[in-house]
């Protein structure tokens, strides 16, 4: 019989996994599947859990949001895991599983997917060595998902994240950053910028339409320092994925970025997130590694 390692965080987006692990173990089960089960206790047990776990397993399945499967892919490249990972989003932010065109809540279908159809090999980001399978970001407001209170995040889910937005406002400010790619090397005042392994972020699923998981590339979308008065509709057309040739917008589709915030005053703009968790200090070495994973997914 084949071997399943389902792994959860019980603490995510509204709680409400638990209830679902019947089924999940029926659609495993009928399909072949001996399923082991590892749920989440501890900040940093998922990463202890498969470094030292028995890796003779047909599939690893996570369910949790983007940070946690961002975990449970830093756990398993760290430790040279080449087994294919399922996903079931029950997360706050479900960004990338959207990619993978999977919907947030619907474990049966999630499951499906994971028994019928077979793993793609996508790439992988690495950012001064963090993994992330999403994006990698930095400037205003990145710092918001680390920042929500979590039984505000469990009840209003990706509404938590638009708010504590709404109360940074008051901290806008430009930011220099230095880009530097193998073709160019760009120096502009930003308010954030976004390297891009999927599409979309934030809830906002368009924002780099042509992005793709297996061409070894980046999208990297840098918002210029524009008057405010100008960032409803610049927004409003990165959101649509419309902005392309929008001079308040830096647009770059690169394999590899350093990127140094030259702002010597304000420590926080050096900070970064990975998939919406804290992720290193600037500066940023980004590399890819190419079709570095197998998962499942319609995409």
């Amino acid at each position: 019989m084949k071997k399943c390692k389902l792994i959860y965080n019980p603490h995510s987006g509204s709680k409400t996994f638990k209830f679902d692990l019947d089924i999940c173990f029926s659609i495993f089960q009928q399909a072949g599947y001996e399923v082991h089960i590892f749920r989440s206790i501890l900040n940093g047990d998922i990463r202890q859990h498969i470094l030292n776990m028995d890796i003779n397993y047909d599939l690893i399945v996570v369910s949790g949001g983007d940070g946690t499967i961002n975990i449970v892919v830093n756990a398993m490249i760290e430790r040279e895991i080449d087994i294919p990972l399922g996903v079931i989003p029950s997360g706050t932010a479900n960004d990338f599983a959207t990619f993978l065109g999977l919907k947030t809540g619907d474990v049966e279908e999630a499951c499906h997917i994971i028994v019928t159809e077979k793993p793609k090999k996508i790439d992988v980001g690495v950012a001064n060595g963090q993994c992330f399978i999403n994006v990698c970001a930095g400037g205003l407001f990145t710092n918001v998902s680390q920042n929500v209170d979590k039984d505000l995040k469990s009840a209003l889910g990706s509404l938590s994240y638009y708010i504590k937005g709404i109360e940074q406002l008051a901290n806008f400010r430009k930011i220099p950053f230095r880009i530097t790619t193998e073709n160019k090397v760009l120096q502009e005042d930003l308010y954030l910028f976004l390297v891009l392994n999927s599409a979309g972020t934030g809830g906002f699923n368009h924002i780099a339409p042509s992005a793709s998981i297996t061409d070894g590339m980046f999208d990297f979308v840098g918002i210029k320092a524009k008057p405010v008065i100008e960032l409803p509709i610049l927004f409003l057309k990165i959101f649509n994925g419309e902005f392309v040739k929008d001079s308040g917008v830096v647009y770059l589709k690169e394999k590899s970025f350093k990127i140094e915030c030259l702002d010597t005053e304000h420590s926080q703009f050096h900070e970064t997130t990975v998939d919406g968790e804290r992720g290193p200090n600037m500066p940023l070495d980004i590399s890819v590694l190419s079709r570095r994973l197998s998962i499942f997914g319609k995409f």
